[in-house]
Formats: structure tokens, sequence, C-alpha cells
């Protein structure tokens, strides 16, 4: 089986699924979405037109988490900690992680159309979201784990690269959270991160 994976190298949510595709040892092509023939092939399936998208012996899937968590309990979990249905707590940690994400994803493009918090108060809203959700996770952190399982997976995963994304693109000042900069150092050296990291 080959996993057919619609997105680009810098979106945090495609680089998700690059990761965990990389621990199960899961073979996948990516599909660049930025060329014309990827974003027509993307659409073709997808009818919310967004990345990740993937593609499993005929079968799209199309948010980050599922296609993460099929992954996960298709080919089992290998090295990273499995995420139970009835884990309240790691799935809002993954809930609150990805809210913090979206909202600066919102404010990013937005401001490349020229709309900043000066001239709408929604995206000073998207800001104030993000700080106050990775201040309750930066609350939640115990060494450099974000659940009581303490070992790594999904949640990690998501805080990796989220705040990966952020230095990337410049949204948002994670230094300001020392014990989040601190757990996605500890596991930023994972062959997969390192693998998988967005480069200009």
């Amino acid at each position: 089986m080959t996993m057919r994976l619609f997105g680009t190298t810098t979106s945090p949510y495609v680089r998700r699924v690059r990761i965990v595709a990389l621990e199960l040892g899961v073979p996948f092509e990516l599909v660049d979405v930025f060329s014309e023939g990827g974003q027509a092939a993307m659409r073709a399936v997808n009818p919310l037109w967004k990345v990740p998208t993937v593609e499993i012996d005929g079968r799209a899937i199309f948010d980050s988490r599922v296609i993460d968590e099929h992954l996960m309990r298709t080919h089992g979990p290998g090295p990273l900690a499995p995420l139970g249905a009835d884990d309240v707590e790691a799935h809002n940690v993954c809930t609150v992680i990805d809210g913090a994400l979206d909202a600066l994803i919102n404010a990013f493009y937005l401001a490349r159309d020229g709309v900043t918090g000066a001239q709408a108060a929604y995206v000073t809203k998207q800001h104030e979201r993000a700080a106050a959700s990775l201040a309750w996770l930066e609350a939640r952190v115990d060494d450099v784990w974000l659940t009581r399982a303490r070992a790594f997976g999904l949640p990690e995963i998501a805080l990796c690269t989220a705040l990966e994304w952020m230095r990337f693109r410049d949204t948002y000042p994670v230094d300001r959270h020392a014990a989040l900069v601190r757990c996605v150092e500890h596991h930023g050296t994972r062959e997969s991160l390192v693998a998988t990291r967005p480069h200009a």
C-alpha cells in the first residue's frame, strides 16, 4: 500500500501526517498542492479543498487527526503512544493546540491580505485565543510531556509542529512559554521531526 498525501511541506497539519507515517514506516507519495495539477487532484477528492488529504486504496480521508488515528489503528502505534478514544485529557490537549494553531493561521492569511488587528477585532481575538491556549498548555506540561502517559504521541507531535510553524511564520512569540519550548526542543531531535522541518 502506498498512501497519496496531498499537501505542502510547510503546512503543520500535513507535517503531522508525514511524521506519523515516518514513525510507523508507512510509505507515502507527497502530492504538492502548490502545483496546478496537485491542486486539481486534491480538489477532485476533497470537497473542502483542504490539506492534508490522503488517498489510501482509493479511499479519501480529510482531517489530519482522523488520518493519524487511522494510520495508528491500521498499522499499530509502533513507537508512538496510543491515543485512546476515552482519553479526554489527551484529546483536550490536542484540541487546544489545534485551536491556537488555527487562530494564528487565520491571522497569518488575513495579514497577507492586509487585514491586521488594528483594522479588525477578529484578528486581535485570534491572537488572544492563541495566547490563552498556549498559557493553558504550559500550565499542564510535566517535564517534557503533555499527558499522564509521559510518552511521545500525537499530543507531542501536535505541539512540536504547531510551535515550530509559529516560529517559521513568525506569528507568535513562542519563547514566552519556556516550558512549551523546552518540550519542543526535547522532542525536536527525533528523526521524523528533523526530516520534516519546514525551510524557507
